[in-house]
């Protein structure tokens, strides 16, 4: 079956969760004897395919600059004719190729950005049109779902309602000057988020990687069409990966933080979870006490300079590894004694937590949004509400080896059930054959 994946992220131009989840579909379609290619909008001069990766690549180039809400318009509206038009394109070279009949071909669109003009080609071609939600952005402007990037967004709010929520959403965001000012463009805002809306609703099918996400869909897409499948993140292929030694050096244990330095990641709370855990530790009988690791961070973002003040006050030795390549990402998750995930906000399904349960990594997160579908408290890794909760879990697994073997075992186990290629391809493909049929 030939399929057509249009996504806004997609390695290298983008490297988080969304795109290297999409890299591995892709790869693993191919794998399977699927004709696929990929379609990227990107806005770099001279954009790059990975250079192991067999799928072919077009790029779709357009301009936006950072002027703001200028800047998305740009993004969005202006682009998704034009992205169609070239998705219409890729999509008869395909038929041409191939030799396929086009009722065989399914496009699936990965974010946001493209799922406009993935429907749009797909009515212009006649053919099923897939799309994966992995945020926020169905119902929320700013898809984090977070309301002054701080607080649970209410995704139902109407008319007037929504309207200050955002207006309010804007001022705790940017300031109460910059917020006001911004207040002129929430006409805008507020339909384009009625049109990412009217457009998901048009799609054949949407996956959405966690009961969680597919919750919020519910009133924008029906649920014969709605369906509920990880990302696939394969035992196999991220051991051989996480083989070799991390190209920077790093001591035999330490503690592990991934990601964005931002408040919605949790980043800030790790200062006050070191200092909890610094307090129990010392608290413990001298004779039972194990030294505390180091604290590795590989990320980057704008509470860097406050993490590295307070962090280098808590008493915890401190290493900022800022933006570190993907490979050497699964090659500390392989090494880590424990990995810290105190994400605040609604994490669809995070793929760094399915990448270190694939590598048998303990875990300690903050059971906010989709995380607990997959960490089970005292299962396949531990789970805790509160900064001290994070600490004192930190703390037994620290003094307890044989308890972090036992999770990180639980965890591979059940990453190999269900986000291999193995358990997740099958149903993935099941979903185009059924939006096919359909058709």
């Amino acid at each position: 079956m030939p399929i057509l994946i249009v996504s806004d992220a997609y390695p290298p131009g983008s490297v988080g969760g969304a795109a290297w989840s999409t890299y591995t579909l892709a790869q693993s379609l191919y794998a399977a004897g699927h004709p696929v290619r990929v379609v990227v909008p990107t806005r770099r001069s001279t954009p790059v395919a990975p250079a192991d990766a067999p799928v072919p690549v077009t790029y779709h180039r357009y301009t936006a600059p950072p002027i703001p809400f200028v800047q998305n318009w740009l993004r969005h509206e202006r682009l998704w004719s034009p992205l169609a038009a070239t998705l219409v394109q890729v999509a008869r070279q395909i038929w041409a190729e191939t030799g396929t009949a086009p009722a065989e071909l399914v496009i699936h669109a990965q974010h946001v950005q493209v799922t406009p003009a993935a429907v749009l080609a797909g009515q212009q071609l006649g053919v099923p049109v897939v799309v994966t939600v992995r945020d926020h952005w169905a119902t929320h402007y700013f898809a984090t779902g977070l309301h002054a990037n701080r607080l649970p967004y209410a995704p139902r709010a109407r008319g007037a309602q929504q309207a200050a929520a955002l207006l309010t959403d804007l001022i705790g965001r940017e300031g109460a000057v910059r917020g006001m000012l911004a207040a002129g463009a929430l006409p805008y805002m507020l339909a384009h988020v009625r049109r990412r809306q009217a457009y998901l609703a048009r799609a054949d099918a949407v996956i959405a990687v966690s009961a969680y996400i597919a919750r919020q869909l519910r009133p924008y897409v029906a649920p014969e069409r709605l369906h509920v499948i990880p990302n696939i993140a394969d035992p196999q292929h991220t051991a051989v990966v996480a083989a070799p030694a991390p190209t920077m050096p790093v001591p035999d244990q330490f503690l592990l933080f991934i990601g964005k330095l931002e408040a919605n990641k949790g980043a800030g709370l790790l200062p006050q979870i070191m200092r909890e855990l610094v307090a129990r530790h010392a608290a413990m009988p001298a004779a039972a006490r194990l030294p505390l690791p180091p604290l590795l961070i590989a990320g980057t973002g704008a509470l860097q300079p406050m993490l590295a003040r307070e962090l280098a006050a808590s008493g915890v030795a401190v290493q900022f590894l800022q933006w570190v390549a993907h490979d050497d990402i699964l090659r500390l998750l392989a090494r880590c004694t424990v990995l810290l995930f105190p994400s605040v906000w609604g994490e669809p399904l995070s793929r760094v937590l399915l990448e270190a349960m694939s590598l048998g990594t303990p875990i300690v997160a903050m059971p906010t949004g989709g995380t607990p579908e997959i960490i089970h408290d005292g299962y396949t890794g531990r789970l805790a509400a509160t900064e001290a909760g994070m600490a004192q879990a930190t703390l037994a697994l620290l003094q307890q080896p044989a308890a972090r073997t036992r999770l990180g075992d639980a965890a591979r186990a059940y990453a190999q059930a269900h986000f291999s290629v193995a358990a997740v391809l099958p149903q993935v493909v099941r979903v185009y054959q059924d939006t096919s049929e359909r058709r």
